[in-house]
Order: structure tokens, then C-alpha cells, then sequence
């Protein structure tokens, strides 16, 4: 499906199934991964069990939760909401690092019943409306649906319609039903595409200023890093859209160029938005180490013109950090390591990891698409052996331990999804949560050290591996990892 065949009437987003022919079930090497990509062949395949899956409608619901003064309405039964309870802690750390008050994510849900899925849950949606105008008077309502009041066929689009002459917020309905993507980040499609309903046409444009899309995951110190390096070039930023007022939303399209610290997540957004504000854009790797940074500056400098103060700059950053880099790569040269993430974040990690020395074992994805994975891939395979194993598969936690089983990794460099399956194999955790700093030049330096302290005393993982029992068999350790992806096999 093509850009323009977004259903307007609905305001629905192409998935990315049909859009980017994207993936969620393959295990095999990185050189395989390139190789049946630029071969046309890279197709995707069916898993005969899944243990789990996050759901594409957490994307906006999450998101949207953290734009300064929006409420968030859930229209779908109530346990679907239940991830703002950590987005709510998420949100408080993050407007604390930013010098903004602790405040709790602002959400009701219109809690959908058997008699709303049989009946309707129009009524319902109108009344939780109403009554987050008149509890929080925001400047701002998402309305996020979900698979009930998608099986329902809930006219949202024109129950907003109806109610926003009644309200004083302005009403941004965002079509993200479960059911409709097996592509988790279909739902970042869905909560940018929809804010674009509520961006101004630019009255000036502020040609110092660059655009930049802010995923969850980056906390205020990345974010001041970017700052920095951005002001070496004159440069200002403008984040968008978490942690931010709603008038820095409206006034987006003012800006001179944008570009994201992750494009997993702003793929559809940028094209949408070049198309309507004849705004430019890159979608360079994330900026994590030393050679991924240099990429992200180069395309910005190439995009706003600046391509002589970018080298000048990439010149002194490297004269200053490369020699902590390499007294870094002395302590950690020869360490073997998993890395689990999403894949753009997983991708540029890999990169960093190389250049402390760090070999890659599995890098993980819960995707994967050309748009947002084969240059990374063609840069790391030439920098490496390519022999590392890339998995793809949307949380499938049974084939995580499985592949920690048989690579028995030094650590993994992961979040919280992943944490528990290394600690319980005996496996250290080098953690990258929301609040750490591993961003640009400064952050690379930064998560070497956190990589360091980590490594140094390993004790609880290992005495918790001592006294833990996995709910596997040991026949599982003994297949394949991918048993149960496409066709079968012994």
C-alpha cells in the first residue's frame, strides 16, 4: 500500500505489512539477512507458535501520554491501558530531568463491556470525552482506539466530529486497532500520522532550528548531548512531540529540516509531513558511537547545507573522545555480547560495541524492514564477519532463552524486556533503560564505562542462575531456535 492510499475517511494508516513489506519471524546471520535482502527474496514467514506479542495500539496510547498537558481517552476495556501504569513512571523521571513538575499521565477509559461490544460503545466514548474536557480542561485529547471498539465498528472519526464543538481541547482521534498489524511500530505510524490533523502552516520558518522526533526511549541527557553538538554547528533543536507543550506541536512545520533519533519509529511521519509542509528530511542510523554519530551529523549537514562545519566538527569530537575510546576497547577487547532491542537501536549499539572491542553474538529485532535496516546492516557486515546471529521475532521470550542458552554471551547490552532471561541463564545485564545516557560522542564514552562497571562483579547473576529453575525442558536447548519459523523442521 503507498503513501497516498492512507485512508483519509478513517484516518487509518497503511500497516507495515503492506507498506514496507516488513518481518517479525526470521533467525539466521547478519550476511544471510543481507544477502536475501538485496536479493529480493527476504519474505516473511509464519510461526507455527508465539508465545507473545506487543501490541501496535500501546504505541500512541504510551506516546501520546507523554505530551505535555494532552489526556489520554482509551476507548477500549480497561485492561488495555494497563501499560500507562509504567509509562506514568517513565513520564514523571522524564519531566523531573527536564525541569518540569512530577505529574501523573492524564488518562480515563471508556472501560468497553459485553454490552458496549454488543451494543455499541459510542455513548461511552462521548461521555469519557466530556468528562477529560471538564476534569483536566487540556489543550489536547487523544482518543486511541482498540480491538473491541474496532470488532464494534465504533464511527470514531465522526463521534469526534460531534463532540469537539462541545469541548474546549482539541480532539486527535488515532486509529491503532491490534489486530489490524502483527508490526508493533505500525502504532508509531498511526500517533504521528494523526498529530498531523493539528500542525499548523508555517507563518515563518526558523532556519537555525531543526526538528527532532523524541521516542520514549530517549531520555533528557541524550537529548542535551544531541544540544550540544547541534549548537557546535549553530543549530538549534526542537523536540517533538514528547515532554513538549502543545503549542510546540502546532508550530512543527516552522522548523528548517527534521530528522529522529530513531527512524524505526518516524519512517511514515516524515513523508507525510515533507508531502504537506515541504519540510526536509534524513532518517540516518541512531547516533550511538563513534561512526553512527558521524553518519547522523553528515546527513543533517547534508540536508540543512552544512557540510563544511560538520567535518570541522566530527575532527575535534574524535581528537577529544578517541583516546577514552581506546583505553575503553583495552578492558573490554574480546568480550562476546547479546544485544536486545528493537532493531534500529540494536543495529546502532552493535556498532558502538565494535569499536570498544566487543564482539556481537545475537543482535535482536521485534521487525524488520529494508527502509530501516539494510544500510546498517551493509555497514556492520563490513566492519565484522557478519556471522552474528540476527533474530527477528516480536517478544518471543522462549527463543531468547534459547539463544542465551547457546551463544552463553559475556552480557547482554538490553532493556527490560530481556533482563530476566539473561539474569536467570547467569547472563550479566549492561542495561539501557530510559534514563540512560549513550547518545552521540559524550554517550558513547559514557555507556563504555556503564559497560566496564557492569562486567566488574557479576556475582548476582550468577547465584541467581544457582537458584532458579527455568520452565524449559531440556529437550527445547537441543533443537533449533527457529523450529517453529516457517516450514517444519526436526
Amino acid at each position: 500500500m503507498s503513501i497516498e492510499q492512507h485512508n483519509i475517511a478513517r484516518n487509518t494508516v497503511p500497516t507495515r505489512e503492506n507498506r514496507l513489506n516488513t518481518i517479525t519471524a526470521y533467525v539466521g546471520t547478519g550476511n544471510e539477512i543481507e544477502g536475501k535482502a538485496r536479493g529480493g527474496c527476504l519474505l516473511q514467514q509464519d510461526r507455527r507458535f508465539s508465545q507473545s506479542a506487543a501490541c501496535a495500539e500501546m504505541m500512541p496510547l504510551c506516546n501520546s501520554a507523554l505530551i505535555d498537558g494532552n489526556v489520554v481517552v482509551a476507548h477500549s476495556p480497561v485492561g488495555c491501558s494497563g501499560m500507562l501504569s509504567v509509562i506514568n513512571i517513565i513520564g514523571k523521571a522524564g519531566r523531573l530531568m527536564r525541569g518540569m513538575p512530577a505529574q501523573n499521565a492524564r488518562s480515563i477509559s471508556t472501560n468497553l463491556s459485553e454490552h458496549d461490544v454488543v451494543y455499541g460503545g459510542g455513548a461511552e466514548l462521548e461521555k469519557a470525552i466530556l468528562e477529560a474536557d471538564a476534569r483536566y480542561n487540556p489543550p489536547a485529547i487523544t482518543i486511541v482506539t482498540s480491538c473491541a471498539s474496532g470488532i464494534i465498528g465504533d464511527d470514531v472519526d465522526s463521534i469526534v466530529k460531534g463532540v469537539q464543538p462541545r469541548v474546549k481541547a482539541t480532539l486527535i482521534p488515532m486509529q491503532c486497532e491490534g489486530f489490524r498489524s502483527g508490526v508493533v511500530s505500525t502504532g508509531y505510524d498511526a500517533f504521528l500520522s494523526a498529530l498531523l490533523q493539528v500542525i499548523d502552516l508555517p507563518k515563518r520558518k526558523r532556519q537555525d532550528t531543526l526538528l527532532l522526533i523524541n521516542p520514549l526511549s530517549i531520555s533528557r541527557p541524550n537529548e542535551v548531548e544531541i544540544e550540544r553538538l547541534l549548537q557546535l554547528l549553530g543549530l538549534k533543536a526542537q523536540w517533538f512531540p514528547l515532554f513538549t507543550d502543545f503549542a510546540n506541536v502546532r508550530n512543527a512545520a516552522e522548523t528548517a529540516g527534521v530528522a529522529s533519533l530513531c527512524s524505526l519509529m518516524s519512517n511514515y511521519f516524515f513523508k507525510q509531513f515533507k508531502d504537506k509542509f515541504d519540510v526536509p528530511f534524513v532518517e540516518p542510523p541512531m547516533p550511538v558511537g563513534i561512526e553512527f554519530t558521524d553518519w547522523w551529523l553528515r546527513d543533517v549537514g547534508k540536508m540543512l547545507g552544512i557540510e563544511d562545519r560538520v567535518e570541522q566538527l566530527i575532527e575535534s569530537e574524535h581528537a577529544r573522545v578517541r583516546p577514552q575510546i581506546d583505553e575503553l576497547k583495552e578492558q573490554l577487547h574480546g568480550k562476546r555480547a547479546y544485544i536486545g532491542f528493537n532493531l534500529e537501536k540494536s543495529l546502532s549499539l552493535q556498532s558502538l560495541l565494535l569499536e570498544l572491542g566487543i564482539e556481537t553474538v545475537v543482535s535482536t529485532g521485534f521487525e524488520y524492514s529494508d527502509a530501516y535496516g539494510l544500510d546498517r546492516l551493509e555497514n556492520l557486515n563490513k566492519r565484522c564477519s557478519g556471522n552474528y546471529t540476527l533474530h527477528i521475532g516480536n517478544f518471543q521470550h522462549f527463543e531468547w532463552a534459547h539463544l542465551f542458552n547457546r551463544e552463553k554471551p559475556d552480557m547482554l547490552v538490553g532493556g527490560l524486556e530481556l533482563g530476566g532471561a539473561a539474569l536467570r541463564q547467569g547472563v550479566p545485564v549492561a542495561p539501557v533503560l530510559p534514563g540512560t545516557f549513550y547518545l552521540g560522542y559524550d554517550g558513547a564514552v559514557n555507556y563504555g564505562k556503564e559497560i566496564v562497571k557492569s562486567l566488574r562483579n557479576t556475582a548476582f547473576s550468577r547465584n541467581l542462575a544457582e537458584r532458579v529453575k527455568l520452565p524449559y525442558r531440556k529437550s527445547w536447548f537441543k533443537q533449533k531456535t527457529h523450529k517453529y519459523i516457517g516450514r517444519s523442521e526436526p
